[in-house]
């Protein structure tokens, strides 16, 4: 019975996602230099479930007022994470919609995700080379 309680305790700290496979909820990017920010939506992906996708839900302006017109508006940020069952993620990708390599093409980079109470650390990565920012949950 002790163990039983444990568990539902666990569940009712860190929510049904750590069983689920998938983080999920809506978390907000840290800011830009301009003050803009991202609300990014955590929910398996649609190709498979399994993995976990970030989708770009809404875009907030320096002064806190919605950027409806903003182009990127319903894609994936982050894709294909794949679950380590202990609050990590690995294999996954990320893009970064502000910027472009020198061909025009997107800047996408290999990514991996640590959850910690209400933050996931997303890193996007070349090698070994890993850089980061904290997202905070917002519902």
């Amino acid at each position: 019975m002790k163990k039983f309680i444990t568990i539902i305790a666990v569940i009712c700290t860190f929510g049904v996602p750590a069983l689920s496979g998938t983080l999920t909820g809506l978390f907000k990017t840290e800011p830009s230099e301009e003050g803009n920010y991202l609300k990014v939506k955590f929910e398996p992906c649609s190709a498979n479930k399994n993995l976990t996708c970030g989708k770009i839900k809404t875009a907030i302006k320096a002064n806190g007022s919605t950027n409806k017109n903003y182009e990127h508006l319903g894609k994936n940020l982050v894709w294909d994470m794949v679950d380590n069952g202990d609050g990590t993620y690995k294999d996954g990708k990320i893009w970064d919609p502000s910027a472009n390599n020198d061909d025009g093409s997107k800047k996408i980079y290999n990514s991996k995700m640590k959850v910690s109470g209400d933050t996931v650390r997303v890193d996007g990565c070349i090698l070994f080379f890993c850089k980061g920012q904290d997202w905070k949950k917002v519902n």
